[in-house]
């Protein structure tokens, strides 16, 4: 058995910790709807496009939770882009994209789109207790947030596409594989708005974040067992951090299989679930002898992509490099593909 795969996975998915700690919501009730929008200078030049900018809206009162959004001028609520950043949930910010996705929001505000992104809680370095729901109930809660000021934003909450890179591609993923978690007897007025959208596309994406998926399925090419794993003395000790259990005996209990099967992505994926565009072309196709390759390996595409067909949801995928596996062969792009869902009835 070749040991290295195991020595990244666990280095990697340690700096995801996927603890046990499935309840990370938080339903207290805030007065960020009571904040007014200022608006300011933009990060970049819109180039005479009429869109205002406004930045560092409180969704929550935790100290990252926190967007900034784009605001086309229209007569009518207009549809909105929602980002979600990288950064294997212990890094990034919601500035992040400007630096390379400028361009894009300009096609969205050209559009009548507006544009938000957020950020998000990040894993403590040490000692964190509640793992990757922690950042994506964030981000459920931005969306639903945005959504309960539509009015405020000028939106059509009905027509919402999210998007991200990596940790916020995956993040974007199982919000959008999730039945809807609106909760209408909630006193917190933000957690009675829909988590459902109209399409999802994603960058460099995970297509689980349950650890015995990604051996079973994601990588089942190379060969590699869970029995394996936890097996072996020398990764006892990586494993029960993962997870946040004392020993690896409490590996399969019920607590852990549950905390799984809610990270599961591709357990979560229906045939009601919204259109996917997917795109994991920047890593070779090749046993995955680092974290880079492992993280945003085209065979997480691929797993996704198969999924869909089996359950019958449309998607545009693009996976592989050197050589490319797959090539949707509509050629649709990122941006083509976000307008299309926004602006199609």
């Amino acid at each position: 058995m070749n040991t290295s795969i195991f020595k990244i996975l666990i280095a990697l998915l340690f700096s995801v910790k996927l603890f046990v700690s499935c309840d990370s919501e938080n339903t207290t009730i805030t007065d960020t709807n009571s904040q007014n929008i200022v608006f300011t200078t933009p990060p970049f030049d819109l180039l005479g496009i009429d869109a205002k900018f406004s930045k560092d809206i409180a969704y929550d009162t935790k100290e990252r939770t926190l967007f900034d959004i784009f605001l086309p001028s229209s007569n009518q609520p207009t549809p909105i882009v929602i980002f979600i950043h990288g950064g294997g949930f212990t890094s990034g910010s919601k500035e992040m994209i400007y630096s390379f996705e400028a361009d894009h929001i300009r096609t969205y505000l050209s559009n009548n789109i507006a544009f938000a992104t957020i950020s998000y809680t990040l894993l403590d370095d040490t000692g964190e207790t509640e793992g990757v729901l922690k950042p994506m109930n964030d981000a459920k809660r931005a969306l639903q947030y945005i959504r309960s000021r539509a009015a405020d934003f000028n939106i059509d909450k009905t027509k919402v596409v999210l998007t991200g890179f990596s940790a916020g591609a995956g993040t974007s993923l199982w919000i959008a594989f999730n039945d809807d978690m609106s909760d209408s007897s909630n006193a917190d007025p933000v957690l009675r708005e829909s988590t459902r959208v109209s399409g999802v596309a994603v960058y460099e994406t995970q297509a689980t974040y349950n650890i015995d998926r990604w051996i079973s399925d994601v990588f089942v090419d190379y060969g590699i067992t869970l029995d394996q794993v936890i097996s072996n003395p020398s990764y006892t000790s990586s494993i029960t951090r993962l997870y946040g259990i004392p020993t690896i005996s409490d590996y399969n209990t019920p607590e852990v299989e549950a905390y799984k099967n809610t990270v599961d992505m591709l357990q979560l994926f229906t045939a009601d679930d919204p259109e996917i565009w997917v795109n994991n072309v920047l890593q070779p196709v090749v046993y995955p002898s680092n974290a880079t390759i492992m993280y945003h390996h085209a065979f997480h595409a691929r797993e996704l992509k198969e999924r869909a067909d089996i359950v019958g949801v449309a998607n545009v995928t693009y996976y592989g490099l050197n050589p490319v596996l797959y090539a949707d062969p509509s050629g649709e792009s990122y941006t083509d593909f976000i307008i299309r869902k926004l602006t199609t009835n």
